[in-house]
């Protein structure tokens, strides 16, 4: 398996704008029906047209624990967001949303005021645009993209206003990155409409702003990075810590990564989310408060959980940490997180050993997945056993160790751990944040792996009574791809 690191020069990916030459017209040479509808939903004028695609995303190993610094291993989709922006004349945000994003027929237009004002009007409660901005979640999505990208731009605000339209193909799919991926793509637009560079840095962490302080989220940027830098066909490997490449993995020949979408998403997975988030950084600040207490030097330690070796966990904090405890108690003997997007709940009692647990190991698993994956690049046959036995172990992890599982996909890694390695499937996992959304599964990429994915998916749906949909494809990141201009 060859195995890219980043380029020699160090220099961080930019947004690119492509012009069209040949002759095809920008959504043609993005091979996307998504970018066609996006601009087409422009007003007709005489600006220049801009439009970017951002994927949705596949979490292989990783993800819940990006927050904590784990090793990232996701690779992107097809379905994806495309966003088509022009610059306007008169000190005005326009958002247009295809049918896809909203039910009104033809989409929305909100005037969003004065650039400048941004930030007011898309928090502000008070007035009858910033109840419209936070009552629909895509359009504070854009919103945020915008208002979070204008301190990183030079110029500091946006002459002259603009419109923004945008299309979806990953409704459909319940956990698939779509909210990073309207932040990707819009960002990635505007930056080209007036012409500003945007790093892999950057652009991510405008991401993870709009999804914690916009959108209530929680979330780190693993998301964010493989939807923004993800390069097509390819397991990408991000440190989460510091966004970077480690580096991308071609899959063994004959072998694929696929995703069941198990048509999931329990109204309280958000809350549920947030107090496994609050519970990992009150372990964090307790492993902090040892570290501290035995010497600074005692172990690596910047305040990453990823840094926790699984001996050092067992031996030093494991039995330290309380397995519950009230959020008042915490409080009161410890005070805050300071993470200024955690609330810790003084009413509810937090299984905070377990929770961190989870991140430590999750780690681990992250990098005994990607050295397998290579090991099999090279013909190791029984590497994808270990993968798949990997996989399980992750699975199990999320929902005995954090809570985060469900009915629907334990039915659907069970049933594909019953037709195994023998019909070409080695391991399944639930994905992302868990409470339902996505299993990916690591299969032979021939037509009796497929045959038995469609019977498993048969069964699943007689059991539950929920329709599965197959999560494939792949396509570039939005810088990856840049912006095309027309």
């Amino acid at each position: 398996m060859k195995v890219e690191s980043e380029s020699a020069t160090g220099r961080p990916p930019v947004v690119r704008t492509k012009s069209t030459a040949t002759g095809r017209s920008p959504a043609e040479s993005l091979g996307s029906s998504v970018a066609s509808v996006a601009l087409s939903m422009l007003p007709t004028s005489s600006s220049a047209r801009f439009v970017a695609c951002a994927p949705g995303r596949l979490d292989l190993m990783g993800g819940l624990a990006d927050y904590s610094g784990a090793l990232v291993v996701n690779k992107t989709i097809d379905a994806h967001v495309a966003a088509a922006v022009e610059r306007r004349t008169d000190g005005k945000l326009q958002i247009l949303l295809s049918p896809s994003l909203v039910s009104e027929r033809g989409g929305l237009v909100i005037p969003l005021g004065r650039l400048n004002e941004l930030k007011h009007v898309g928090s502000d409660l008070s007035s009858d645009n910033g109840r419209a901005a936070v009552r629909s979640e895509p359009i504070r999505c854009l919103t945020a993209a915008v208002a979070e990208w204008l301190p990183c731009s030079s110029a500091r605000r946006l002459e002259g206003g603009l419109t923004i339209a945008v299309d979806s193909s990953l409704e459909e799919f319940s956990d698939a990155g779509r909210d990073a991926a309207l932040a990707a793509a819009t960002v990635t637009a505007v930056s080209a409409a007036y012409g500003e560079s945007l790093s892999l840095d950057c652009a991510s962490s405008i991401c993870e702003r709009v999804e914690n302080q916009w959108l209530g989220r929680g979330v780190g940027r693993g998301d964010s990075a493989g939807i923004l830098g993800g390069h097509p066909s390819s397991v990408m490997l991000w440190r989460t810590d510091a966004i970077a490449e480690v580096g991308k993995l071609s899959l063994a020949s004959g072998i694929a990564v696929i995703g069941i979408d198990s048509g999931v998403c329990p109204e309280d997975a958000t809350d549920k989310r947030c107090r496994v988030r609050a519970a990992v950084l009150m372990g964090r600040q307790l492993i902090d408060a040892i570290v501290r207490h035995e010497g600074a030097g005692s172990i690596p330690w910047d305040g990453h959980l990823s840094r926790v070796s699984i001996d050092d966990y067992v031996t030093r904090f494991r039995d330290r940490l309380p397995t519950r405890l009230k959020g008042g108690e915490y409080l009161q003997r410890f005070g805050e997180t300071n993470d200024p997007n955690t609330r810790v709940e003084p009413e509810f009692t937090y299984k905070i050993r377990s929770r961190t647990e989870h991140h430590i190991y999750e780690h681990h698993r992250s990098c005994q997945f990607s050295d397998c994956l290579r090991q099999a690049a090279s013909g190791d046959e029984l590497a994808l056993l270990e993968a798949g036995k990997v996989m399980y172990a992750s699975h199990w992890s999320y929902g005995q160790r954090c809570g985060l599982g469900s009915v629907q996909t334990d039915a659907l890694v069970t049933l594909i751990r019953r037709q195994g390695p023998k019909e070409g499937l080695f391991g399944a996992k639930i994905t992302g944040r868990g409470c339902g959304g996505t299993v990916a599964v690591l299969m032979r990429d021939d037509q009796r792996a497929r045959d038995a994915l469609d019977e498993i998916i048969g069964e699943y749906r007689l059991r539950t009574g929920r329709k599965a949909t197959l999560v494939t494809g792949s396509r570039c990141g939005a810088l990856v791809g840049g912006a095309r201009v027309c």
